[in-house]
């Protein structure tokens, strides 16, 4: 009984810890990404975020880790302004602005624009 007891509190405190309840999507023409950040509400700047990017036409999908990009963080005011994921030889960057590029070997190989669904 009591590790019942014990088993529930450790359930219900795990899940309130949970910084990644929901996801970011970004959706273009070929592209559903599910962006997932793993910081505290109201970092700007995290380390901690992944993704999972499907190709909409194959319906492959492909589970990467990555950042956010940030400028004038040094100053103070850190901006964010995208994603940044790299997985082997291929970087996948959205930027704020609703543009999914696609680098491999640092050579653009894709771009498309997109919505953020928040």
């Amino acid at each position: 009984m009591m590790k019942s007891i014990l088993l529930a509190f450790m359930l219900f405190i795990f899940s309130q810890v949970s910084f990644a309840d929901d996801a970011t999507i970004f959706e273009t023409k070929t592209y559903h990404v599910a962006i997932y950040s793993f910081c505290p509400e109201g970092y700007v700047s995290c380390e901690d975020v992944e993704s999972v990017i499907t190709n909409k036409k194959d319906h492959t999908s492909l589970t990467i880790k990555g950042h956010t990009m940030n400028r004038d963080c040094d100053t103070g005011s850190c901006s964010f302004y995208g994603y940044s994921f790299t997985n082997k030889n291929m970087k996948y960057t959205i930027f704020q602005q609703g543009i999914l590029y696609i680098s491999k070997n640092g050579k653009l190989v894709f771009s498309e624009e997109g919505v953020f669904n928040y």
